[in-house]
């Protein structure tokens, strides 16, 4: 198949429209659908004694928010992505859940506001690392603990990257693109073909990626980048974002964290 030039598009990191149509593919029943269990899983796991109101930074299409709200939790939720947030409301209206456009806005991870505090707030599915920059990821550490209630709860979860696995292989420029996957267009059935490229920066400890659409004869280009955090590291930006009290767990199931050269997760309860 020929297809025409390449378009960019305005949208980066997770609010583009295209991966609105794969996203749920890809982290409910394709590639990721493990991993998006195990996280729903310690979420839940780490609420059962909450009564109050909770908040999911960054909700997406709701893969968190409406498992938990189902389960009968106050939970509100944001994204900056409006492709996402539509998709929210379709899957909500499925599910019978009609409050949904008072719990849910659009609003920003670095500039959030909300005029009543939460019992606990999550970060689910690494989303932290979307903020590119340190200054950015501890303003968003200074919102969540000026919306928590005293003693209340930040949850959330990241993955640290691997050096030789990962890192060091994608420092080449121009880098290779690579396959992703193909996804079913949830309206015409038709495959959406993804690739991307990426380069890891190692002193800034940035991934900057370019994702490919191929749609029907049409390819588009997305950029995002990502920043990850090394483990003692986010310990000094939780101080830095007024948290003094937390716990590390290295699996949804609370086992201890151990460093590894291989890519690993990591999953916290930070205590305002």
């Amino acid at each position: 198949m020929m297809f025409r030039q390449l378009l960019p598009e305005t949208g980066s990191n997770y609010d583009s429209r295209w991966w609105a149509l794969i996203y749920d593919r890809w982290n409910e029943t394709g590639g990721r659908s493990k991993q998006h269990e195990r996280e729903l899983h310690f979420y839940r796991e780490h609420l059962p004694d909450t009564r109050g109101a909770i908040l999911e930074a960054a909700c997406g299409t709701g893969s968190i928010m409406l498992p938990l709200l189902l389960n009968g939790f106050d939970i509100f939720g944001f994204d900056a992505s409006l492709p996402m947030l539509k998709v929210l409301r379709r899957k909500a209206a499925g599910l019978d859940l009609s409050d949904i456009d008072s719990r849910i806005t659009q609003q920003d991870l670095v500039d959030f506001s909300y005029d009543h505090p939460f019992e606990a707030v999550l970060i689910p599915a690494s989303s932290i690392m979307m903020l590119s920059t340190q200054q950015n990821q501890i303003t968003c550490l200074r919102r969540v603990h000026d919306c928590l209630q005293p003693g209340g709860r930040l949850l959330l979860n990241f993955y640290i990257p691997s050096y030789t696995e990962d890192l060091l292989l994608h420092q080449d420029a121009p880098p290779a693109e690579e396959e992703f996957g193909k996804f079913d267009h949830p309206e015409t059935g038709r495959p959406i073909e993804v690739s991307h490229t990426k380069i890891c920066d190692l002193t800034m400890q940035t991934e900057t990626y370019t994702w490919i659409f191929r749609y029907d004869g049409e390819t588009v280009q997305v950029p995002m980048q990502a920043r990850w955090i090394h483990k003692e590291e986010f310990q000094l930006l939780l101080r830095l974002g007024g948290f003094d009290q937390w716990e590390l767990y290295g699996s949804y199931d609370g086992k201890p964290y151990v460093g590894s050269e291989h890519m690993g997760d990591t999953y916290w309860m930070v205590t305002k």
